[in-house]
């Protein structure tokens, strides 16, 4: 399945790059956000509980986009991003340890935004795609014990997609503000005897720079 959603992605960068080059389009605008991250696993196998209803530990999100005009108000989106994952269950024993991960992932994504004009400088924003993420570190926390995921058959590469929304606050013709929410879910991640499911919410806020003006 993965390999599938690599093709599609590579495909879809092809098609837009080669159509933006051949109609001059330019890059639309610079996005910088920051904001927070709360994530929780999804087991396939019923019978894991540790991390149903568990507890959400905002987490560092920071990314950097580049927009480019297709039609009108529609761009396509290219970005990188770091993440950061605290995922952390419920307690496991009568001593009310918890397991819980600590995650950190670089992404590179590919989508597409667009902007609905609400009054003369406020835009809703209506985005989805899909994202490409590598783990750079990771740990599992049992009780007082971490175990380093290097060590471990967790994955290190995994694909997501995701959708959202926004509202953009336009200063000046050259510089906007906006919040966002964006809700991912990654493909199955495969352990031993597992496979299981990353989900995640971000909120952001960002300040966008426009270059077509």
């Amino acid at each position: 399945m993965k390999k599938y959603i690599l093709l599609a992605s590579a495909l879809f960068i092809g098609v837009f790059t080669s159509e933006a080059q051949e109609k001059s389009y330019n890059i639309n605008f610079i996005n910088l956000e920051s904001g927070i991250n709360l994530s929780q696993f999804d087991f396939s196998d019923s019978e894991i509980t540790a991390f149903k209803n568990g507890s959400f530990s905002p987490s560092q999100h920071q990314a950097l986009s580049l927009g480019f005009n297709l039609k009108g108000d529609l761009d396509l989106v290219l970005g990188a991003a770091y993440d950061k994952y605290q995922v952390i269950g419920k307690p496991i024993d009568m001593s009310s340890s918890h397991l819980s991960y600590d995650l950190n992932y670089v992404s590179a994504s590919t989508g597409l935004e667009y902007s609905f004009p609400v009054q003369d400088k406020i835009s809703l924003l209506a985005n989805g795609g899909i994202t490409y993420n590598y783990l750079l570190s990771g740990f599992q926390n049992i009780g007082s014990a971490t175990y380093d995921l290097a060590d471990s058959d967790f994955e290190d590469n995994t694909y997501s997609y995701s959708i959202g929304t926004g509202l953009l606050y336009q200063m000046t013709d050259a510089t906007g503000i906006y919040l966002k929410y964006d809700w991912s879910k990654t493909m199955n991640m495969e352990e031993a005897t597992d496979s299981y499911k990353l989900t995640s919410y971000v909120y952001s806020v960002g300040v966008r720079f426009n270059l077509a003006n």
